[in-house]
């Protein structure tokens, strides 16, 4: 026995599987699953030859449509296991499937997964007993089985199925989660049958619940934390973030950055890191913290939220004492824009993004986000064309008034009857141009010459 089991260690260690002297069987049984529970025993052949069958057992509720139990760690890296009820009298249906992606999986007769006795519908439990004989390794070709063997669940509550079609349509689950389980733990017998109750008396169950690395989603808490994301997101980037700005286009005054400015962009700060706080926890519901979408949300957010406000203090402080623009005023207003323009197409990547994990994203909202951002970027950039209009007209008005002369009566000039007629530069103030008395020009700075002992180029050009 001692060379049998040498010659097959190799597989076994392949494996990642140890024969134990004892038969043994792993459960789980999750906090939130309604009573669910999932077991798995490996037996000492397979353990030893690294292939071979595997037993599961799915139970739960009968008041429950379907109870799900998959291998590894997401819908598409193994085999999945979906049980519902039969249309017989307590029977109970065993539908093996396979998916691409986070989206409903669909019968896959490949798999080699089959029911035994001891399943069925008895005392308000569904019980579903199962062999399946290529589930060792996963899609990628890692091990389904050893030390840390990664399973995920779902179930979901509604009226009983009660078909014998293997092919029938999923609602999607109300909660699922990930676990693990070391099957190391799990091997040992050599029976056809492990969860029978005739043969259950020889076997050690070992429950692994409190000992698992594990995760459990309420999909409803879920898709309110979705919405409450999309919609503080949308609503920082979208409308508080650009109307603060705009704000100062609106009523140019030294007042509107610590009135108006300063307090909406407090405000749009405070919605903006709601947002991120919530969407950081989905991101971990969905196993997506490492995306592009979360990545580009953390940046931007950060940026607008902390960068921003520094520079616009430090601008601000010194207009204060200087009245003078400053790099720091630029980098506030530029940068502004750019965290401002990718939060906003960070959003529209989000929808995209939310779709790869929950296909059944509302177009409605994927619409209405795109009407109210290409409403919102039409009406910034009226706004600026607008004060940059109204901006060149107020100086082509000043240049205007500029050229107009200013004519003084006798009463400004030292000698009466003499008239002083000035020019007003904004930039050099007002100065005299000519003096005249009685239709006789007596100074002009056309020629810069005195034409009256009264009166001097110096006095004249004050």
């Amino acid at each position: 026995m001692k060379l049998f089991h040498s010659l097959l260690a190799p597989p076994a260690l392949v494996a990642g599987l140890v024969p134990s002297i004892f038969a043994q069987i792993v459960n789980y049984t999750p906090s939130k699953g309604r009573g669910v529970s999932y077991s798995v025993n490996v037996p000492e052949d397979t353990a030893s030859a690294g292939s071979g069958p595997i037993y599961i057992q799915v139970k739960g509720p009968s008041h429950l449509k379907w109870i799900a139990l998959g291998q590894g760690n997401r819908m598409n890296l193994g085999n999945n296991f979906i049980v519902y009820s039969g249309s017989g009298d307590n029977n109970v249906t065993l539908s093996s499937r396979r998916a691409t992606g986070p989206v409903e999986p669909l019968y896959t007769p490949d798999i080699e997964a089959y029911l035994l006795d001891g399943s069925g519908i008895s005392d308000g439990m569904m019980t579903a007993n199962i062999r399946c004989d290529n589930c060792m390794f996963l899609h990628d070709g890692r091990s389904a089985v050893g030390a840390h063997s990664e399973w995920i669940w779902a179930a979901t509550h509604g009226e009983a199925l009660n078909t014998n079609d293997v092919s029938a349509k999923l609602y999607q689950h109300d909660w699922h989660g990930i676990f693990s389980l070391d099957l190391t733990k799990a091997v040992g017998g050599s029976s056809d049958n492990p969860f029978l109750r005739s043969e259950s008396h020889s076997y050690t169950t070992i429950d692994y619940t409190s000992m698992s690395k594990q995760q459990q989603i309420d999909d409803t808490v879920l898709h309110k934390k979705r919405i409450a994301h999309g919609s503080l997101s949308a609503i920082a980037f979208v409308l508080l973030f650009p109307n603060s700005a705009l704000s100062l286009y609106f009523y140019p005054s030294r007042r509107t950055v610590t009135w108006i400015h300063a307090p909406l962009q407090i405000f749009a700060a405070i919605v903006a890191l709601g947002g991120l706080a919530i969407g950081a926890s989905v991101s971990r519901d969905v196993q997506g913290v490492r995306n592009y979408h979360p990545i580009i949300g953390y940046i931007v957010t950060l940026g607008i939220v902390f960068v921003q406000p520094a520079l616009g203090i430090v601008q601000h402080l010194r207009f204060r004492k200087t009245g003078e623009k400053t790099l720091f005023g630029l980098a506030h207003r530029y940068l502004g824009r750019f965290f401002m323009a990718f939060g906003i197409i960070n959003g529209g990547l989000g929808f995209k993004y939310a779709c790869t994990k929950t296909p059944d994203v509302p177009l409605a909202a994927k619409y209405s986000y795109g009407f109210i951002v290409g409403s919102q970027v039409a009406i910034y950039v009226l706004v600026i064309i607008w004060r940059r209009w109204r901006n060149k007209k107020s100086e082509s008005q000043a240049a205007g008034d500029s050229e107009a002369p200013v004519v003084k009566d006798s009463k400004d000039s030292q000698s009466p009857g003499v008239t002083v007629v000035s020019d007003y530069s904004g930039k050099m103030g007002m100065k005299t141009v000519a003096i005249s008395r009685s239709n006789e020009t007596l100074w002009s700075n056309g020629t810069g010459e005195t034409l009256h002992p009264g009166y001097s180029n110096s006095r004249a050009a004050n």
